[in-house]
């Protein structure tokens, strides 16, 4: 099925960076972080954005976590690849994601982190979808929360694609 990209963004990539910077500095007032667990791919631009408004210098690493594969719609199965290779035993862990959405993906990564042994597990979004909520879970942190909508840009993807762009676009089915 072939989606269109919405002519304006959604949310513009002036309205991203003045948020990145806040939610680095809430945070960083809130929670002292030894390691930043990004979640690839979505969450890579979000990561690095994040972690230079941190005043204080931390590991970053990054795990594959994901239910959805090339398809806009969750399978339901969560797999996390790259957890079992780092000691996290007795760290601050801020996991980062791009989305969130069902809860699923987070709630099984964030249980994993636990219990991988993390002193403290707290989580960071850019973007939720409170109304897509299928397991109970709230992040710690949240960028923007927006409604049901497929959004694409800022690391986010359609089958691989618009990641690069620098505001998080809708995409619809296009009016025939």
């Amino acid at each position: 099925m072939d989606y269109e990209l919405s002519k304006e963004p959604l949310i513009s990539a002036s309205q991203i960076e003045g948020r990145v910077l806040e939610l680095g500095q809430e945070i960083s007032s809130q929670f002292s972080v030894d390691l930043v667990l990004g979640v690839l791919t979505g969450s890579f631009i979000f990561v690095a954005d994040l972690v230079r408004t941190m005043p204080n210098p931390v590991q970053i690493r990054f795990i594959k976590a994901s239910s959805y594969g090339l398809s806009q719609h969750s399978s339901g199965i969560v797999k996390i690849n790259g957890l079992d290779e780092m000691d996290l035993k007795n760290k601050n862990v801020l996991v980062v994601d791009d989305i969130l959405d069902s809860g699923r993906t987070l709630s099984c990564l964030l249980e994993q982190v636990r219990l991988a042994g993390a002193n403290i597990v707290k989580s960071a979004v850019l973007l939720d979808k409170p109304s897509r909520r299928e397991v109970p879970l709230e992040a710690d942190f949240v960028g923007f929360s927006i409604e049901n909508h497929f959004v694409v840009g800022y690391g986010l993807d359609y089958a691989e694609g618009y990641r690069s762009l620098r505001a998080i676009y809708k995409m619809s089915i296009p009016s025939p």
